[in-house]
């Protein structure tokens, strides 16, 4: 958390001190999409039995940062993601860097780490959701003329974790939940 606080810091400096110095270009990525996947959980009704199910969840997040050279950009990634028992919204470190392409069609290559909170998040009586890590590796294209703004799609995996505490049942002394989403991302979004 402290390293987030501290890259925040430096960039917010960075971009601050570019108006002088280097002329340093600030960098936007902006994306909504889907995160898909398959989901192992106990079944309510029977202590032996486990229950495997399709989840589909909405995202959206918005990359902000400077260009560290021709190819590679580090900014904060800050984001929402509504789970089906969980609304995140994850602030990260990340980087972007063009892999490789032709003049107006780039494939990119993204990794975001940091740390999800539940600022929007409403529990039901009896829960208290915190969020958790998140780790966000992924390929995207961007279509539009270098220097422009330009229309992107990306595939990424997203691993999430959040942790539920419960009031505990009459036979127990503490009840809680370790959560990890592990999903597969699409989006589509606007960089510039």
């Amino acid at each position: 958390m402290k390293g987030i606080v501290i890259l925040i810091l430096i960039l917010v400096a960075g971009t601050a001190n570019a108006q002088t110095a280097n002329k340093m270009k600030f960098v936007n990525h902006t994306e909504f999409g889907g995160l898909f996947g398959r989901v192992k959980f106990q079944n309510p009704y029977s202590n032996n039995e486990q229950i495997v199910d399709s989840k589909t969840s909405l995202t959206v997040q918005t990359f902000n940062g400077i260009q560290l050279n021709r190819r590679l950009s580090a900014g904060v990634t800050l984001g929402m993601d509504w789970y089906k028992a969980a609304l995140l919204n994850p602030i990260a470190a990340g980087l972007r860097y063009d892999l490789c392409g032709r003049k107006n069609v780039q494939l990119y290559g993204s990794v975001d780490a940091g740390y999800a909170f539940t600022w929007f998040h409403d529990d039901s009586e009896g829960f208290d959701t915190d969020g958790g890590l998140m780790l966000n590796p992924g390929i995207g294209m961007k279509v539009g003329k270098p220097g422009a703004a330009a229309f992107t799609i990306s595939l990424t995996y997203k691993r999430q974790e959040a942790h539920v505490t419960k009031t505990p049942l009459w036979d127990q002394r503490e009840r809680y939940e370790d959560r990890v989403y592990n999903r597969l991302a699409l989006r589509l979004g606007i960089s510039f």
